[in-house]
């Protein structure tokens, strides 16, 4: 992090010096209040979902944002670029922090970028969606060092027939602090935390010409935690028993190594169960088809099949996955529906509820056993790296809820075998004042190893108004929680922004 802040400093003095020569700089600004105000235990689901965490998940919050954002062209084709953006909140488990911290060198629609950023994503609609299984919008930025493609790039020689995105790179979580601390509120629930994860990711779309009447995408995205230190109790579960430590290598091999999910040969040395597949892999593969039916209205149809092992990159989990209609109208002025979806996830399947392999066994027991079941996929949740997650809230799916809302303090996963139906609209009421609507119902088993003894059920939904004057936003909301998951609550927020150029 430090690295990234002395990087954006030196971005905006050259961006500063170069403004002397010729108009090549631009140097922008945000400042943005917000706050959510209500009853019931959390912040209402909708407000906060997708969101890289920004609004607390805690009631009765409210936070201060600002940020620098600068870019200085280098000749035609390159480009520099970084910004500099802090919260500070009241009423949320991180009082004042960086939020973004990065900068970006570019060549079309190439870069190079090291720290801290709000990723987009690519495929999904961000306002509307419930986003990507692995690679979504819900936790805080983890830094990273990454290289890839700023939008669709059109391949040479295919007459504009093939298109690609690609994304990878390698970071670090920074929750050590949180992890922590969450183990030491509730020891008697959790075996253990782990530090010093480190973070790979990337994806790969593959998408013919978008302009034809039908056209396809398709690709993989592939995330993994590797490295760290797992500190674990060696006996029963419960406070005042022995803990150990055991730490995972992060060295060039370990890199290397993490690309793909593959096996271990020395998995049964040292008692190293888990290290058949070296670190913690899960993702998701695309399958897509829209329809221009006009110039400027577009319907897109969708399947994201999520795997956390081989069964799951084989299809067998059976209806897992995201099944998703998005329709988008591009025609300019105002438009009542400017988009929608409709979108129906599952995660109730993962494999089957057994997991039996004679590879998981050393010798004279492996070769004794002829069956092979390869199930209870455990969506989100690890043996060493506990659970997928940045600071309590999951990276992918929020529907899958997030350990940061466990009653019990428990940082695993409780309830990730759900169904759930998601709906959102937006569109222009005005020229000046827009809209958005949501909602989602879901229902929840719990996980194979632990089923809740009674269904989880929430509907959570909310409407949104957005008025645009000049520079300033203006928004409010109303959102509200129905179930047994996040509770009865009822939420009011209102946030402004004002953006400004400084150059």
């Amino acid at each position: 992090m430090k690295e990234s802040i002395l990087l954006m400093a030196v971005l905006l003095l050259g961006a500063a010096t170069g403004y002397g020569q010729e108009k090549k700089t631009n140097i922008d600004y945000d400042l943005s209040a917000e706050t959510a105000v209500g009853t019931g235990r959390h912040t209402a689901y909708q407000l906060v979902t997708n969101r890289h965490h920004v609004l607390s998940t805690r009631p009765n919050t409210a936070y201060l944002r600002g940020a620098v954002t600068a870019d200085h062209a280098l000749g035609n084709d390159f480009m520099l670029s970084g910004a500099i953006d802090m919260v500070a909140s009241v009423h949320a488990d991180h009082k004042a922090y960086l939020q973004q911290c990065y900068g970006n060198i570019s060549w079309r629609k190439f870069f190079l970028e090291v720290g801290s950023r709000e990723q987009r994503q690519v495929l999904r609609n961000e306002r509307l969606s419930i986003g990507h299984f692995a690679k979504g919008t819900n936790a805080k930025p983890i830094p990273q060092v990454h290289i890839g493609t700023s939008d669709f790039w059109t391949v040479p020689y295919t007459k504009g027939w093939l298109q690609i995105h690609f994304d990878g790179g390698y970071g670090k979580l920074m929750d050590n602090s949180y992890r922590k601390e969450a183990f030491r509120k509730a020891p008697n629930v959790n075996q253990g935390y782990t530090t010093g994860a480190y973070y790979h990711q990337k994806h790969f779309y593959f998408r013919s010409n978008p302009e034809k009447v039908v056209f396809i995408t398709a690709g993989i995205e592939h995330v993994a935690l590797f490295g760290g230190t797992n500190y674990a109790y060696t006996g029963a579960w419960g406070e005042g028993q022995e803990m150990a430590a055991k730490s995972k290598p992060a060295n060039l091999k370990a890199f290397w190594k993490v690309i793909l999910p593959v096996g271990d040969k020395n998995y049964f040395e040292n008692n190293a169960m888990e290290d058949w597949v070296y670190g913690n892999h899960l993702g998701s593969i695309t399958y897509q088809i829209g329809w221009n039916i006009t110039k400027q209205h577009q319907v897109q149809a969708y399947l994201d099949v999520p795997f956390e092992d081989g069964s799951g990159m084989r299809k067998g989990n059976g209806w897992d996955g995201l099944w998703g209609m998005e329709y988008t109208n591009k025609a300019p002025g105002r438009q009542w529906i400017r988009g929608a979806v409709v979108e129906y996830f599952q995660s109730t399947n993962q494999s089957g509820p057994l997991h039996y392999d004679g590879g998981d066994y050393p010798e004279p027991i492996r070769s004794q056993i002829t069956a092979k079941v390869t199930g209870n996929d455990n969506y989100y949740n690890h043996m060493f790296y506990d659970s997928y997650t940045h600071h309590g809230m999951t990276p992918g799916i929020a529907l899958i809820t997030s350990p940061i809302y466990n009653k019990d303090g428990r940082t695993q996963f409780r309830d990730n075998r759900v169904k759930a139906w998601h709906v959102a609209v937006e569109g222009e009421l005005t020229d000046r004042l827009s809209y958005l609507v949501k909602g989602s119902y879901r229902e929840g088993w719990g996980t194979y190893q632990q089923p809740l003894v009674e269904k989880h059920h929430s509907f959570d939904a909310m409407v949104q108004g957005n008025y645009q004057w000049n520079n300033w936003m203006f928004s409010g909301a109303y959102a509200f929680d129905k179930g047994n998951i996040y509770g009865d609550c009822s939420t009011f927020n209102i946030k402004i922004g004002y953006h400004g150029k400084i150059l």
